[in-house]
């Protein structure tokens, strides 16, 4: 998807997150940071929403302009507590030497600003032309590429305080009934989450389901991936990325389910050194 935002300028650090800010009080509630940087970091996953949305819908054409060029317009894909749409507007940028378009802020459809500058609403992002690639088949089988997911994942295990693969492989396989049973009776517990590769130029859906690991609390979310070949279609766990890196990709998509509001009330802490794109283009 290229630099994130890289034709836009945004302003300062602080005038942005004021934006941010302004946004989440506008659109309806929910978690849009994480429990440990709450203070120092309120809206992480929304400034990660927003950029990617963005570069999404500049990928598809929808970005809309007004008639008189001078502006552009997206749909962010959030409502008010009124349901109405929000959208991003941007200005064109006057300062030399700066990106082409300056970021104005988020207004409500029913805005002056919006209605006199745009007379329709710019689309929503898409991410797949198959909606059921986005909703869990609880009646496909879920296969464990084992060797996958522990051996090429270590780190990650060992950051969630598991050091040895044998407890591991053990512990997966409680997991996955775990899983299975959970997934049965609620299959919004697996997100979805846009996959694109950004050195082959590959898109997919992928789904992100939590681990339950006996007697601890869910640290980490297992990568599935449809299979589907000329025998059977079934569900193969090929990775695992750390919970929080899971909820703020598949935000991109959908607002996670309530249960994984309360997996992440329960996470302290995440070691976000590496690159979460990174840690994405690692799940094949």
């Amino acid at each position: 998807m290229g630099t994130i935002l890289e034709d836009v300028f945004l302003g300062t650090a602080e005038k942005y997150n004021q934006k941010l800010e302004m946004l989440a009080r506008m659109a309806q509630p929910e978690k849009w940071t994480y429990k440990r940087i709450q203070d120092k970091d309120p809206y992480r996953i929304l400034r990660n929403y927003i950029q990617y949305t963005y570069n999404r819908l500049d990928e598809e054409g929808k970005i809309i302009s007004s008639a008189d060029g001078k502006y552009r317009c997206m749909n962010t894909g959030l409502l008010t507590v009124y349901n109405q749409e929000i959208v991003a507007i941007f200005a064109v940028n006057e300062m030399s030497g700066k990106q082409p378009w300056f970021f104005n802020g988020f207004f409500k459809e029913t805005d002056k600003f919006f209605t006199t500058n745009f007379s329709e609403l710019p689309p929503l992002a898409d991410y797949c032309n198959n909606v059921k690639d986005l909703i869990y088949d609880n009646t496909l089988e879920l296969n464990m590429r084992k060797e996958h997911i522990i051996d090429d994942n270590f780190d990650r295990f060992i950051e969630a305080g598991y050091n040895s693969k044998e407890l591991i492989n053990v512990l997966l396989d409680a997991a996955k009934v775990t899983l299975e049973k959970k997934l049965k009776r609620n299959f919004k517990l697996a997100l979805p989450f846009y996959y694109h590769n950004t050195e082959t130029g590959e898109n997919k859906i992928q789904l992100l389901a939590p681990l339950y690991f006996p007697g601890a609390p869910v640290k980490l979310a297992l990568v599935l991936n449809k299979i589907k070949s000329s025998a059977k279609e079934y569900y193969e766990g090929v990775t695992v990325l750390p919970v929080e890196w899971a909820y703020m990709n598949s935000r991109l998509i959908v607002k996670p389910d309530e249960e994984w509001a309360k997996i992440m009330d329960e996470i302290t802490s995440v070691d976000e050194a590496e690159s979460i794109r990174e840690a994405v283009d690692m799940a094949e």
